[in-house]
């Protein structure tokens, strides 16, 4: 009998790392975003039936996060498209599509910069990370806020805030929810590393020579692999203005979707309208 999906390891550049599936059909990454006990599941697990009905679906843990490995590495953006090759190389995966939310979105995007001619589409929800790196000022959240919060003191207490502002809807946030997040944050060296991604992230606005690494300014407006944005219009994360700027700069963005009831994490807020978008502009292909 199909199961809804499964749970799985393998070996990604000597790291062990962990990554559901499901399906079968063309191959679809799925990117979870930051934060302390992110994880594929976490982000992914209410898609997994839906999306595998068209696609062989893929649902990575990156390093320092979920169940995979947290070794003491150089932690950035460049080190996650590093392990997302390396995953889709050991899956044997010649071409794929790929989604990602929030900083999720801008591993997706630049991987499809750095191997164009492996990547059919991009879908992209919800990406402070994309905007800041496209030139937009990101202004300060109540949900950045929480997130420096949880990352300084993680607690129950602290985390809940953090993942309450993730959701337009805070009933999702349960309790099992915040255990099983914090528990994955507190992994040995899971903190470390999602510290360690944020000071990346920072250093690349500071110093002007990670800054030409980062800057997506003149290569993801040229990018000619079919993009679709995905937006919840109450983001206390990431506003919805900077989903319509960002959409200003991107004259190859293919589709926009503004989701009404939904927040940071919108595909989980509003599930079938976001497997509705994501079936047909992949199943496009």
């Amino acid at each position: 009998m199909w199961q809804r999906y499964r749970s799985s390891f393998l070996r990604v550049h000597g790291h062990r790392t962990h990554y559901l599936e499901a399906g079968d059909g063309p191959p679809l990454i799925l990117v979870h975003g930051g934060g302390p006990g992110a994880s594929g599941e976490h982000a992914w697990s209410r898609h997994m039936e839906a999306l595998g009905r068209r696609f062989r679906v893929y649902a990575i843990d990156l390093l320092g996060c979920g169940e995979s490995d947290a070794p003491p590495i150089d932690y950035s953006v460049a080190s996650d498209v590093w392990h997302l090759a390396g995953l889709a190389d050991a899956l044997c995966l010649d071409r794929v599509h790929l989604a990602g939310n929030s900083r999720g979105a801008l591993v997706a995007v630049r991987y499809a910069l750095e191997f164009p001619t492996r990547v059919g589409r991009v879908l992209m929800i919800a990406s402070a990370s994309i905007a800041r790196d496209m030139g937009i000022e990101v202004p300060q959240t109540e949900g950045r806020r929480a997130l420096r919060r949880v990352l300084a003191e993680p607690s129950r207490e602290s985390m809940r805030a953090f993942l309450e502002n993730l959701v337009h809807d805070a009933s999702l946030v349960s309790d099992e929810l915040v255990e099983s997040r914090l528990r994955l944050a507190l992994r040995p060296g899971a903190l470390e590393a999602n510290r360690a991604s944020l000071a990346s992230a920072a250093r690349e606005q500071d110093d002007p020579n990670l800054w030409q690494r980062a800057d997506l300014r003149h290569r993801l407006p040229a990018l000619t692999i079919p993009l679709c944005l995905v937006w919840g219009r109450e983001d206390r994360f990431a506003p919805i203005e900077l989903g319509h700027r960002l959409k200003e700069r991107l004259p190859n963005l293919g589709e926009f979707h503004v989701l009404d009831e939904a927040g940071h994490q919108a595909q989980n807020d509003d599930p079938e309208r976001f497997q509705a978008i994501a079936t047909a502009f992949f199943g496009a292909a």
